[in-house]
């Protein structure tokens, strides 16, 4: 149960909350647009306000621990076109989420989100170049029960050639993590990597594409998890159907580890992201990809990943919208922890319905629920997650 000052604090957030969305209402007038526009470049200054009720901010089935925290995410877009018709465009994003929880203050955080990009189109030469970086201390996406504060950039720099029928793109991407603990040092790591994908034109919309991709990994402080990837890939890009858009490419990858005592991997590898427009009001997208993530977890190299998501947008009219986001995620690791007698499985799943208000062009109103949960062959691994949210996003 919440104390009587924690009720307060919690009654005077939804209170300010709601005093800025009405100020913001009355001050600005309803053919104002969210964004200082002017030509080819448009500058889009904007604050969320996100409060949520976790009941388990510690991924811990045995002894949750629930609190209020508080998200306030400051930010800035920019974009500046030039060139014909400004085709040529500068693009800068900046983002801080500044998380202040109502108990555990020691769980406070401050992420920031930095990217940066250039895109040239000279019809038949294009290219794309961007960088961002991350210095977070976020869970998602990880293997991680608690926050580390870590600094990730990664660089992508694609070079393209479009002819009548036939295009090719080379890419190469940077990346690299650090961790700021020095017990997590021997998880710092870089990775180079380049790529070439050439596409057919079967289809009006439609294109027909085979990749090759090689990665070579570094861990300064872990010389025997250094390795090289392969990976060749063949599919479709587009317009699959009339009404089904993106792309699904199957492959095989070869993953090679400098240790002889480490489990490397050769399997199948497969990637598919697809928009299914049904009508003007629904909207379904579907993910899937199955590849050998690398791995924080003791005495494994990487996991097999088979990641589903499945998301439907749904138009009510009047400004609402109305959102369903599931996931299911199969983790399978190739070898025992170090304590452990048997090899590790994760299966985990969430749900996530949401209805927004769309204000106006320049306030996002919205309330959420998501469950989130992983069974795990590790009873140490499994956990139960309850998140409720309200937010607001403003745009100046």
């Amino acid at each position: 149960m919440l104390k009587k000052g924690e009720k307060k604090m919690r009654f005077r957030s939804i209170a300010a909350i709601t005093v800025v969305i009405f100020i913001a209402g009355t001050i600005i007038s309803p053919g104002t647009v969210s964004a200082w526009e002017k030509g080819h470049m448009k500058v889009v200054p904007s604050v969320k306000f996100n409060e949520q009720y976790d009941t388990n901010i510690f991924y811990d089935r045995d002894d949750p621990k629930h609190d209020w925290i508080s998200i306030l995410t400051p930010g800035i877009f920019g974009q500046f076109g030039f060139g014909a018709n400004g085709k040529h465009k500068l693009t800068a994003d900046y983002k801080v989420d500044l998380g202040m929880f109502g108990k555990y203050h020691d769980q406070n955080y401050g992420n920031q989100d930095v990217f940066a990009g250039a895109f040239l189109d000279f019809d038949e030469i294009t290219v794309d170049v961007n960088n961002r970086f991350q210095f977070t201390s976020s869970r998602a996406g990880t293997e991680f029960e608690h926050r580390n504060l870590r600094k990730i950039d990664t660089l992508n720099a694609v070079l393209g050639w479009h002819f009548n029928k036939i295009d090719f793109d080379t890419g190469y991407q940077f990346y690299i993590v650090n961790y700021l603990s020095d017990t997590l040092e021997q998880l710092n790591r870089y990775e180079n990597a380049g790529w070439i994908t050439g596409y057919v034109q079967v289809a009006p919309k439609t294109k027909a594409l085979l990749e090759f991709n090689y990665r070579n990994l570094q861990y300064p402080d872990a010389s025997g998890r250094n390795g090289n990837a392969y990976s060749v890939w063949g599919g479709v890009k587009g317009e699959i159907t009339a009404k089904v858009t993106g792309i699904a490419k199957v492959g095989l990858k070869a993953k090679d580890y400098n240790s002889s005592s480490s489990n490397d991997y050769f399997g199948i590898t497969t990637n598919i992201a697809l928009l299914y427009a049904m009508n003007d009001r629904t909207d379904f997208t579907f993910s899937y990809n199955r590849e050998p993530y690398e791995s924080t977890y003791n005495n494994n190299n990487f996991y097999t990943g088979d990641h589903f998501l499945f998301n439907v947008l749904y138009r009510f009219g009047h400004g609402f919208v109305g959102k369903f986001d599931t996931m299911y995620f199969h983790n399978s690791y190739p070898s025992p922890g170090v304590t452990e007698d048997k090899k590790r499985r994760d299966n985990e799943w969430a749900i996530g319905p949401r209805l927004e208000y769309h204000w106006k062009e320049y306030a996002i109103a919205g309330i959420g629920y998501r469950f989130h949960q992983r069974e795990s062959n590790i009873s140490s691994r499994r956990y139960d997650q309850h998140v409720f949210n309200a937010d607001i996003k403003l745009m100046f």
